[in-house]
């Protein structure tokens, strides 16, 4: 009997990953801007992302999981200022589309919390874009993604959303398969 319940914890336990993956990814901020109360600033220097996400495939071409990655955003030009980086942990969704080719274009769609550090305020965090997965490994992605962040200036909140348009690329490793 025990050997049974192992025998059919073991199966399960290899089932659970069945039809998931898991992708590590980085992207390039390709312009970002802070968007203050009553302007918006662009960044200098180079803005890049560090991150990993479990995907689970629900249904034939649409994964569902979660994420979370390393945010650099860009500092200030014009005040030469240190601006805030980001811990995103979030909600994913992607939809691949069914070719006969080994490139497969998709749409992909992010949604989460927003852990900013150097005194902002955590907030929320989104992302929308698409992209192509080659040979069910290799993803090249183009997306938009804005970190809601806010400083307290005395007793007032002031908002410093930091918004951009960046290219990642990402390697899926496969699992259960």
């Amino acid at each position: 009997m025990k050997k049974t319940l192992l025998g059919l914890f073991l199966v399960l336990g290899m089932a659970s990953f069945a039809n998931s993956k898991i992708e590590l990814k980085g992207a390039y901020d390709l312009g970002g801007k802070y968007h203050f109360e009553k302007s918006s600033v662009k960044g200098k220097a180079n803005a890049m992302e560090a991150g990993a996400e479990y995907r689970y495939e629900v249904t034939p071409g649409l994964e569902l999981g979660g994420g979370v990655a390393y945010q650099a955003h860009k500092d200030v030009k014009e005040y030469k200022a240190e601006m805030y980086d980001s811990v995103p942990v979030y909600a994913t969704a992607k939809y691949t589309f069914d070719t006969a080719a080994p490139v497969k274009p998709y749409v992909k769609g992010d949604l989460g919390y927003s852990i900013n550090n150097n005194d902002a305020k955590d907030g929320v965090y989104y992302g929308v874009g698409a992209g192509l997965n080659i040979n069910d490994n290799f993803n090249v992605d183009v997306m938009y993604k804005e970190n809601k962040g806010k400083y307290e200036i005395g007793t007032k909140d002031y908002k410093a959303d930091y918004r951009r348009v960046s290219l990642g690329v990402g390697y899926n490793f496969n699992l259960g398969q």
